[in-house]
């Protein structure tokens, strides 16, 4: 699906969809408690469908309402008979549920897009090996065999914390302690943090330490319920194209947040931008944005919509420690520096950073979503400034995250073409 966005200025306020990390985290929790769960206010993407998929294969039952999720739990993490496990292209899930899936003492066969497995698994390959365990990862899947042990696990810090977020699901599992000791540098923290936040509601203990993690063993889950925040990652959309163009007001957000990408709220501020947290929600208002420095370490994900702020900002800003912007559904530190040529500004591109000099509008362009939402996202983000049509090629790749998305533009008064190829 190619998509055509026409120069309109949007104006309203929009329901932010739930988040995507929080909800993985729920489902989860959720499926491995004995009885009933529910998890309301809830969006079901791509990637979240893959997971509450993934734990299905446990035994736990799902009834997907609008906005809600009845989760009845299995309360084990045994498999029948069908031990294939379709991840789709959820990083997340994949993560997460890859040493869960260890405890069931089966052969599993993780499959999905190709693109899901050119991604970084190399800790679970080293933890697999080290304990004389089946790991076989091919071209698109990844067979797993053998029990995870309790014991000492060693996790670098700067891959993704969607590792150590994994095993503390299932080392809890586990008779014996366990401890994870974090290797520095110590990235996307926020994002354990919310992992523990989880835990905690479903009655799991998760002690930090200087170094790391003490996780005890023969814990077991309890059912929840919880209702999921709104997502910051895709609210940053709105931030940029409310301070950019016109106020935007953003519905359903919780601040302060664990959420790494609330740190957008930060981003803005510091750009000049005009926030104001109310109860019922964020406005960003229209404002004269100014250079600035944003380390993405912590919240890579919002890393596309900060170069669009960028962009459009006056002077000369950065984008630091964006490495593992390499590592995501594309290479995401080479396909925002395309994206950013595309509008056409002075953009230069390091190992780990980009240097974008803004300017103050476009004349429109054509843009390849590389098949990453968050890039197709910010694509038309860009669209707040342009002087001309846009246009974006494959983004249906937007379905990964929110399927919505397009409709919620046109619903603040944007000007949309849908062209099914």
């Amino acid at each position: 699906m190619n998509v055509i966005i026409y120069p309109r200025s949007l104006s309203g306020s929009i329901n932010v969809p739930s988040s995507k990390s929080q909800t993985h985290r729920a489902v989860i929790a959720a499926a491995l408690a004995k009885g009933k769960s529910t998890i309301s206010n809830i969006n079901y993407s791509d990637d979240i469908l893959a997971t509450i998929g993934a734990m299905e294969k446990i035994g736990a039952k799902f009834i997907k309402n609008p906005g809600q999720l009845i989760v009845n739990g299995s309360g084990k993490v045994a498999i029948d008979d069908d031990n294939f496990v379709e991840c789709n292209e959820s990083g997340s899930t994949l993560r997460f549920v890859t040493p869960l899936f260890a405890l069931s003492k089966q052969k599993i066969v993780f499959t999905g897009k190709k693109s899901l497995f050119q991604r970084p698994m190399g800790v679970y390959e080293d933890i697999f090996k080290q304990m004389n365990l089946q790991y076989q990862k091919n071209e698109d899947s990844l067979i797993v065999s053998g029990e995870l042990l309790p014991g000492r696990y060693e996790i670098p810090g700067n891959i993704s914390s969607q590792f150590i977020s994994g095993l503390m699901f299932s080392l809890p599992l586990l008779k014996e302690d366990s401890e994870l000791v974090i290797l520095e540098p110590y990235e996307s923290k926020g994002y354990v943090d919310m992992t523990i936040d989880v835990l905690g509601l479903a009655g799991i203990s998760v002690e930090a330490t200087k170094n790391g993690y003490y996780v005890k063993g023969n814990q077991s889950y309890k059912p929840i319920n919880i209702k999921i925040e709104g997502d910051y990652s895709q609210m940053a959309v709105y931030a940029v194209m409310g301070v950019l163009g016109n106020d935007l007001f953003c519905r359903n957000m919780v601040y302060p947040s664990l959420q790494p990408d609330s740190r957008i709220i930060d981003f803005i501020r510091n750009s000049g931008g005009q926030v104001e947290v109310k109860d019922s929600g964020i406005q960003f208002c229209k404002s004269e944005t100014k250079a600035a420095v944003y380390d993405v370490s912590q919240s890579p994900d919002i890393a596309p919509i900060l170069a669009i702020l960028a962009a459009f900002s006056k002077g000369e800003s950065r984008i630091i420690n964006a490495q593992r912007l390499k590592y995501k559904e594309s290479n995401r530190l080479l396909s925002t520096y395309t994206m950013l040529q595309t509008i056409g500004v002075e953009v230069e591109m390091t190992d780990d950073e980009l240097i974008i000099k803004g300017v103050d509008d476009y004349n429109g362009g054509l843009f390849d979503s590389f098949n990453d939402h968050r890039i197709v996202m910010a694509s038309a983000a860009s669209s707040i400034r342009s002087t001309k049509q846009i246009t974006i090629k494959d983004a249906q790749a937007v379905n990964k995250s929110y399927p919505d998305f397009f409709s919620d533009l046109i619903a603040l008064g944007a000007s949309v073409d849908l062209i099914e190829e």
